[in-house]
């Protein structure tokens, strides 16, 4: 199954990449990410400025507001970059229509460390590869311990279109009846830069994630980049789950920004 989903996926990639356009920029609004680091001594800053997310469940649904989200990338020596990302969580876990906030967390709690192993000629069809690995912290409700994620990034920076392809795994934090699983996640990320207007890129996520013990749950994102003037990246998204165990609905809004570049 695993080969199935690489092979549908470098396909997509190049199928897609005769026709539409690309550049690279920064990470947000995706879940999985790309095969490249921010500069030396540079801080690559991404926030999330609102999110909101909606589980359906048996009884009142789940409403989740991100308020904010944030992901540093400093840059290291040896083409290689330092992460430290969290998300705080505002949840409303019997939501009827009316928001009223039950639970308060820091969640999705991790620093990592990326390096690109491989950079390849921009335009051609060998791939950028780079490795991200590290530490998941027990920030949520309901985990402890430290968990473990790695993953390995491909990207092809074509012509005019640019698709990224994550492919990893790794251990969770859970602490319930199942205690800490392994996990299996992926991901897959098109963007294309609009003919007329080069700085407005549409982009396109897949991304899913597999527990041991738990059903698959996976998403769709769509939205939008815009460049900005003096660097700075403005996103909006929407999403949705593709089965019964994922997100219902959601969306996200951000700005991307780096400090100390010249």
């Amino acid at each position: 199954m695993r080969r199935l989903w690489r092979r549908w996926l470098l396909t997509l990639c190049v199928v897609q990449g005769f026709l539409l356009p690309s550049t690279v920029f920064a990470l947000r609004p995706f879940v999985t990410t790309d095969a490249d680091v921010v500069e030396t001594n540079l801080v690559e800053i991404e926030l999330g400025l609102l999110g909101v997310r909606r589980q359906k469940q048996p009884g009142p649904d789940e409403l989740t507001l991100e308020v904010p989200g944030i992901r540093f990338n400093y840059g290291l020596p040896w083409d290689s970059e330092l992460v430290l990302e969290t998300v705080g969580e505002l949840i409303d876990t019997e939501y009827t229509g009316e928001l009223g906030i039950k639970e308060k967390q820091f969640a999705d709690t991790a620093g990592f460390f990326k390096k690109v192993w491989w950079r390849a000629e921009r335009g051609g069809w060998i791939p950028n590869f780079a490795t991200e690995t590290g530490a998941l912290f027990p920030t949520e409700k309901g985990t402890s311990g430290l968990g473990l994620e790695g993953a390995g990034i491909f990207s092809w920076y074509l012509k005019d279109f640019t698709c990224h392809t994550t492919l990893g795994g790794g251990t969770t934090t859970e602490s319930g009846e199942h205690g800490r699983q392994g996990i299996f996640l992926y991901g897959i990320i098109l963007d294309a830069p609009v003919p007329q207007y080069q700085k407005l890129h549409l982009v396109t996520e897949y991304s899913g994630e597999k527990v041991e013990s738990a059903l698959l749950q996976h998403q769709l994102l769509g939205g939008v980049v815009w460049e900005g003037p003096t660097d700075i990246e403005y996103d909006v998204a929407g999403f949705k789950g593709l089965n019964n165990e994922s997100v219902d609905w959601g969306m996200t809004m951000g700005i991307t920004f780096i400090i100390g570049k010249k």
